[in-house]
């Protein structure tokens, strides 16, 4: 007979797009997690895709090409820009996003220790004069883009997809209502904003909001999104040690026996 998982019967909402979202939800159905995906994200094509094009039609003069999400990696396969050209070597930000660039056939030059932007600048050695591609959601930070050019590298950085408001806002909300939700999982400071906008469509102010989310688990992905949730006035349960679904499921062990 089969132990029960760690998360036996928990109920958590994981918030990521819906095309993200099923190799976390199997992993924590695994589990013994009740999984409810509720995606408040999703990705758009650029409304000008002329930089993007532009910079694939000339690939052949970057020497990196730097991947921060695994949005990005499909926004490049659609184009047909993976595998890059053989001298072209490729960074990701951390092991979910080399997985998925490994399955269009891209071969993975650096992961950085520290799963994030700033892990993957100080991971790049000797850069000056060398040509980075930076293929990003138009919502991106420029620091690792500013951190190359400010170490001699020339860094293109180009929307290669955007972020929108996902349909699960309204699910969540009805979940979170009804008291039907032990944790949430975020992946992004976006999927907390356009679930909270979410609400405020439907009527729900950002007091009442806080009330609705301080009842359940709020786990937090990485760094950023932690400081998503306070700058809202939000606990954070737990954040992931790592930003793959390892540390998901750690996080949710962890938040999960702190919330009791």
């Amino acid at each position: 007979m089969k132990a029960a998982g760690r998360l036996q019967g928990k109920r958590i909402a994981v918030t990521r797009a819906a095309e993200r979202a099923e190799g976390l939800a199997s992993a924590l159905r695994a589990e013994g997690a009740e999984v409810r995906i509720c995606p408040t994200i999703a990705y758009d094509p650029p409304e000008d895709p002329a930089p993007l094009e532009a910079a694939l039609q000339q690939i052949d003069r970057y020497d990196w090409i730097v991947f921060t999400s695994a949005a990005a990696v499909d926004a490049l396969a659609e184009r047909g820009a993976l595998p890059p050209p053989a001298h072209v070597r490729i960074a990701a930000v951390g092991k979910a996003t080399a997985a998925s660039i490994e399955a269009r056939g891209g071969r993975v030059d650096l992961i950085p220790a520290e799963q994030n932007a700033e892990g993957l600048l100080a991971a790049l050695h000797d850069v000056a004069g060398k040509h980075f591609l930076l293929p990003v959601a138009d919502i991106a930070r420029d620091a690792l883009a500013a951190g190359l050019r400010a170490r001699g590298a020339v860094a293109d950085m180009v929307t290669a997809y955007r972020t929108v408001p996902g349909p699960g806002a309204r699910d969540l909300i009805t979940l979170l209502c009804g008291c039907s939700l032990d944790a949430i999982v975020f992946s992004s400071p976006s999927t907390l904003r356009y679930l909270l906008d979410g609400m405020e469509q439907f009527g729900i102010d950002r007091s009442v909001a806080r009330v609705l989310l301080t009842g359940v688990a709020l786990i937090a992905i990485g760094p950023t999104t932690a400081q998503a949730l306070r700058d809202e006035g939000l606990p954070v349960a737990a954040q992931a040690p790592t930003p793959d679904t390892g540390g998901v499921l750690q996080a949710l062990y962890d938040g999960l026996a702190e919330k009791g």
